[in-house]
């Protein structure tokens, strides 16, 4: 490919490019409602369709899974796979209409996006299509044929993944390696590089009023807990059973499976950490939190890739309303997730977690599963993965590897189900996903398209020589 060409005709075209992808932003598509599903998934189809190919609306149990396939009688053939689904927006603090697209500029970050799925991941899903769509005005056709599996159920666990994974082995195992469209620019500017992805169990706890105490079906008045035992410090209780005071947890066996980063892992970290490449501080900044929970930031970042969480993500029951309503609730509900590093095994933490509730003596608290899927380990010798490393060091220079996506994905249906190397990558900037006022940066749309015509070019061909790289 002729990749100056295409990236000036990305730039030539990047008004209209922009355009588009705000216009694919402005479709609500939330999972747990199922608003817009439908009508987006049909517009990903359209955006196959768009490029020449052929696509098809699979349904499923839950939420469809576009399935694609754009033939170019190339020698290679990439997987594409991709989310249309999002997270709600009730969160305060949104300075735009949540799916409004608008651009808003940001401090420190220049023009943005604001929309939800800007980052996670409707922006650079539409952003790969347009980028895609300027090799064709360029070449003619595309350097690799391509498959897609794009799906609507990623914020709920993808719980329809894996089966449709199943059932379209056959074509989907014709694919060379899994792309993974994503910004991957931190605030810093600095492009990140995972290895894999921890296993995620999202479970709730319930306790309910019974042979304990409390009320059984319905609510009371508050002043009858003087003789009524209450479930909220019940649950509360349970809860604080789970950590020490430093939130270290007290789970028995919870880190029996744990497998310690190897000594390359460890090495490459440390080596990226000396070099000034990982720098704690543009996450504090970013996000603001004012202390890790380790204070040495190289025994932080070591924690964040080799160390597992427990971690409540809600906790509610009776009266959140304005001003006062006093009342004992009959049941109340924490919503718990689990990051799960390799050897762990799913089953065996929930078991855990249960065992640990009964010796505590709460026997009565519910586990109710919500999703639950096992880590994934990818290698850095990945043909996929050294194209996107070369792809980082020839727009930027340089870029940070991660042992591992301390967040959870389902790449353990490519690496387990299908055989299939994958990597998730490209440039550009977005952040607050899950949380208000969730943006991209416009710059990093532009950059990101480049990337993926790069990442393309440099998948095709392969190195033309050895490195001799540190990330060889």
């Amino acid at each position: 490919m002729n990749v100056n060409a295409i990236h000036a005709d990305l730039k030539q075209h990047f008004d209209q490019d922009l355009e588009d992808i705000r216009q694919f932003l402005r479709r609500p598509s939330i999972s747990y409602t199922g608003e817009g599903i439908a009508e987006t998934a049909q517009a990903v189809a359209d955006l196959i369709a768009g490029l020449g190919g052929e696509a098809e609306v699979v349904q499923t149990p839950g939420h469809p899974i576009v399935y694609g396939e754009l033939w170019q009688d190339a020698p290679k053939t990439l997987l594409i796979y991709g989310m249309y689904d999002v997270m709600p927006t009730d969160e305060d603090g949104w300075i735009a209409e949540p799916f409004g697209a608008e651009i808003h500029d940001l401090p420190g970050l220049g023009p943005s996006v604001i929309c939800r799925g800007a980052v996670n991941t409707k922006g650079p899903l539409a952003a790969f299509f347009t980028a895609m769509r300027s090799i064709v005005r360029v070449e003619g056709k595309l350097p690799v044929n391509l498959l897609f599996a794009i799906e609507g159920e990623e914020e709920m666990g993808s719980r329809s993944f894996p089966a449709f994974a199943e059932q379209y082995a056959e074509k989907l195992k014709r694919a060379d390696a899994v792309l993974f469209p994503f910004f991957e620019q931190d605030e810093a500017g600095m492009p990140s590089l995972v290895l894999g992805t921890k296993g995620m169990l999202y479970v709730e706890l319930i306790c309910t009023g019974g042979d304990w105490g409390g009320p059984t079906d319905r609510g009371i008045h508050g002043s009858y807990n003087a003789w009524v035992k209450s479930p909220v410090w019940r649950l509360t209780r349970a809860l604080a059973s789970f950590v020490d005071d430093n939130e270290n947890i007290l789970v028995n066996g919870f880190f029996d499976d744990v497998r310690l980063l190897s000594q390359r892992e460890a090495a490459l970290l440390d080596e990226q950490i000396d070099a000034g490449r990982f720098d704690a501080g543009v996450f504090r900044d970013a996000y603001a939190v004012r202390q890790l929970k380790d204070t040495d930031d190289r025994q932080a970042w070591h924690r964040l890739f080799s160390q597992p969480q427990l971690n409540i993500d809600g906790l509610f029951a009776g009266y959140t309303g304005p001003e006062t309503k006093t009342v004992l609730p009959h049941q109340a509900t924490a919503k718990v997730d689990v990051r799960m590093v390799p050897d762990m095994d799913p089953d065996r933490v929930l078991a855990g977690l249960r065992a640990h509730l009964d010796q505590g003596g709460f026997t009565d608290i519910e586990i109710k599963v919500y999703n639950k899927y096992p880590w994934s380990k990818l290698s850095l010798d990945e043909p996929a993965v050294q194209a996107m490393i070369r792809t980082y060091q020839g727009l930027h220079g340089e870029l940070e590897l991660w042992p591992i996506n301390p967040g959870s994905a389902p790449y353990y249906v490519f690496e387990r189900l299908l055989g299939l190397p994958y990597v998730t990558g490209g440039l550009g900037h977005g952040s607050r996903q899950h949380s208000s006022n969730e943006y991209c940066t416009v710059a990093g749309i532009l950059d990101f398209e480049r990337s993926m015509v790069t990442f393309l070019d440099e998948f095709t061909r392969g190195p033309a020589a050895p490195q001799g790289a540190d990330y060889e």
